[in-house]
């Protein structure tokens, strides 16, 4: 897994690509947390660009979710924007659309 980070409308993005696997659970936990610090410090949301993401392990998904409770007690949102269709249906499965939103832009209002 690569990562980035950029900016939208939203606040800061995370850009991973390639699969989250087990091996990339550390990193791509340390990488939410600095990209939670972000959204803190300028007010806003935290999007997770997913668009890039082939693949996303159960232990990425355990680590989504402790990233979570971890803003929440911020007062920041993470917000799952551009999923790939493999990755929407593991989501979906997880049942993740209940706990985040998932929408399909980078753009406020055009889910």
């Amino acid at each position: 897994m690569n990562w980035a980070i950029t900016s939208s409308a939203y606040g800061p993005v995370g850009r991973p690509t390639g699969d989250i696997d087990d091996a990339a659970c550390p990193g791509f936990l340390a990488n939410l947390l600095t990209g939670l610090g972000h959204a803190e410090d300028a007010k806003g949301d935290f999007v997770l660009d997913l668009a890039e993401v082939d693949h996303i392990a159960a232990n990425a998904l355990l680590t989504l979710t402790m990233a979570r409770k971890d803003a929440v007690a911020r007062g920041v949102k993470i917000i799952l924007a551009r999923p790939t269709q493999a990755v929407r249906e593991i989501l979906e499965i997880s049942r993740y659309q209940l706990i985040f939103d998932i929408v399909d832009s980078l753009e406020p209002g055009s889910h």
